[in-house]
Formats: structure tokens, C-alpha cells, sequence
């Protein structure tokens, strides 16, 4: 049997994000934000719905904890589930999507967000620089992000119908490098089961001169953040069965 790899340490993560810093806050309002855009076109309504983040999971109005890697909720319970973040620090992805498509209802949908490939390229390609400057290792700083591509191959592994899968690209700027360092932080970073050797100041320094040489504007770092979105559908059980059973052995033309 497959064991899944153990990259992210939920127990620190609980520890550190139960009362979640204002850096975590504005990203995970950044990832909020992007579903509730796409959720407006959407006509209908769903009356039972859960609302899962990095502070637990919202169902109704009652907060609920929720264990990243095993959901709570029973088969074909909700209409709606929203995930804006979570996905990114979960060790099983496919084991997780395929509990979230079980406790779908018929026709229930399924929406997330998480931060891209391209997320913090700058930062990542100055330690790269600098690594290879001081001749040092490259160690694993950052959480290990999924593609566009992949995100709706994922969904339609778990028994999506329909997955779609978009991504959105935002650049901003920070005052300097401790700033952006607290927003790798809060990405999850210091958060992987392996860490990575401490950064000296020496590292940070060369670091900081490479970000601003290549990445600056205006005395300010530039930063890109790429939110990827993916949507995916419970199919009616009865048209399910109907696919099943329905396998006709002639086709012919009038």
C-alpha cells in the first residue's frame, strides 16, 4: 500500500496559526475573495454549505475544527463546499478531494483555492542565485505548490465531473525583505516536516542585494502571488447509474 509522503507538520501548523497573524489574514482574504468573484455566477442556491480555511471550517454559522487530511462530514450532506486555502498544506490531495466529492449531495459543487507554481518566484529564484553564489545546498524553503494543469487532473482523479481549473495572477510590493520572509512564513514554509538549514544573515544579505537588483521598483520588492482556482461537480447519482448501465452495442445512422 502507498504511503503518503508527510510534508507538512499540521500539528505546528495549529500551533502557530490558531490566532492567525495579519500577514496570514490578507492572504487568506486574497484567496476568499477569488472564490467569492466566481461563486456570484452561480444562480442558484445551496442551503447546506462549509466554508473551510486555514482557521477550521464554517458550516452554517458555527465554527468547526477540522482535521486537514480526514473531513468530518457524512456522504452526500452538502450542497456546497468552499476551500480557500487548505488545499496547499495537505499531505494527501486525491485522498482529500475524493472525501470532499463524497460528502457532496447530487449536484453539489465543489470550489477551491491555493497559491500557484509561480507564487514568490522572485524569492525563489534569488535563493536559487545566492545558493549557487555560496555554493551551498538547495534546501527546501518553500511548500511545494501544484500547476494549473494538474489542479483539474486532481479533480477528475477524485470523480469530479466538469473540473475546471483557472489561474490569477496579483503583484504587489513589500517594504523590504523581512516583510516578505513573514509572508513565506505565513504560506506555510516554516511549517514543512523538513526543515531546512537556518538562514544567516551573511544568506540574507546577499538575498536581499539580488532581489533588489533584478525585482525592485521604486524602492519597493516586487512580488507575484498566483492564485490557482479549480471548480468541480457531483453528478446526479441517477444520471451515474444511467452512464453505468446505459452501453449500447449498435450505433447506427438513419
Amino acid at each position: 500500500m502507498h504511503k503518503v509522503p508527510l510534508i507538512f507538520d499540521h500539528k505546528l501548523f495549529k500551533a502557530k496559526y490558531k490566532h492567525s497573524q495579519p500577514t496570514v489574514v490578507r492572504l487568506q482574504n486574497l484567496l476568499t475573495e477569488t472564490l467569492q468573484q466566481r461563486l456570484h455566477f452561480f444562480s442558484r442556491k445551496f442551503l447546506s454549505q462549509v466554508h473551510h480555511d486555514f482557521s477550521g471550517g464554517r458550516a452554517a454559522k458555527n465554527l468547526i475544527e477540522i482535521n486537514p487530511e480526514t473531513l468530518p462530514f457524512k456522504h452526500h450532506s452538502l450542497d456546497l463546499v468552499i476551500s480557500s486555502g487548505p488545499l496547499m498544506c495537505t499531505n494527501d490531495i486525491p485522498g482529500v478531494l475524493k472525501q470532499w466529492y463524497a460528502g457532496l449531495k447530487p449536484g453539489g459543487v465543489f470550489m477551491a483555492s491555493f497559491f500557484g507554481e509561480d507564487t514568490l518566484m522572485e524569492l525563489k529564484n534569488c535563493f536559487l542565485k545566492v545558493e549557487e553564489a555560496l555554493k551551498l545546498p538547495h534546501y527546501l524553503r518553500f511548500f511545494p505548490t501544484v500547476a494549473t494543469k494538474d489542479a483539474g487532473m486532481l479533480l477528475q482523479r477524485a470523480g469530479f465531473h466538469l473540473p475546471t481549473a483557472d489561474r490569477t495572477r496579483c503583484v504587489f510590493q513589500v517594504k523590504n525583505l523581512d516583510e516578505l520572509l513573514n509572508i513565506l512564513k505565513a504560506m506555510g514554509g516554516n511549517i514543512l516536516h523538513h526543515r531546512s538549514a537556518t538562514l544567516t544573515k551573511e544568506f540574507l544579505k546577499a538575498v536581499e542585494a539580488q532581489y533588489i537588483e533584478h525585482y525592485s521598483s521604486e524602492g519597493q520588492l516586487n512580488v507575484t502571488v498566483d492564485i490557482v482556482c479549480m471548480t468541480g461537480w457531483a453528478i446526479e447519482r441517477y444520471a451515474e447509474e444511467r452512464l453505468q448501465q446505459d452501453t449500447p452495442k449498435n450505433i447506427g445512422f438513419l
